[in-house]
């Protein structure tokens, strides 16, 4: 039995390995791209567009609606005061 496995093996190993298929011929390396010069739409910053905001401490998030200004501003401020919260920490090495 083992000198069987061992005769398959020789085999093996002698056999050549087949040869690798040819590429297809490329006719184009990259593929067409058409562009429009289509803007998007301007959004409205007085439209009221609902969104809905995780609340720490619960499973169920809360739908909050407001203009899309009213939204922006309060991203804005909310990190100004990320930005300045992390500035003032006392354990934050001064050399970087």
């Amino acid at each position: 039995m083992i000198s069987l496995l061992l005769a398959a093996g020789v085999l093996f190993a002698q056999a050549e390995p087949a040869a690798a298929p040819a590429p297809p011929p490329a006719a184009h390396a990259v593929s067409p791209v058409t562009v429009t010069g289509k803007k998007a739409k301007a959004l409205d910053p007085n439209e009221v567009v609902c969104r809905k905001e995780p609340v720490l401490g619960s499973l169920f998030p809360k739908e909050i609606c407001a203009t899309r200004q009213e939204l922006a501003d309060r991203r804005n401020l909310d990190q100004a005061s990320t930005r300045q919260s992390q500035a003032l920490r006392p354990w934050k090495d001064p050399a970087s």
